[in-house]
């Protein structure tokens, strides 16, 4: 079975990008996430694996769980 995650709030994520002074292609390339992959998941269009969700919640520096539905 696998699992969708899904951001609660993709806006409020590119905030949380912005806030650490940082453009989404920059954080995407930090965390080692395809920028494309990564604008849609924040477009909801794709949902990130688990093992993604967590680089991308780490990354913020947030738990899975504050940032994404399961």
């Amino acid at each position: 079975m696998a699992f969708t995650l899904k951001f609660r709030d993709p806006v409020n994520v590119k905030g949380k990008i912005a806030m650490k002074g940082e453009s989404v292609a920059g954080f995407a390339r930090r965390i080692e996430v395809n920028y494309s992959l990564m604008i849609e998941y924040l477009n909801c269009k794709k949902y990130p694996s688990p093992p993604t969700a967590k680089k991308i919640a780490e990354g913020l520096g947030c738990e899975i769980e504050d940032i994404f539905f399961i």
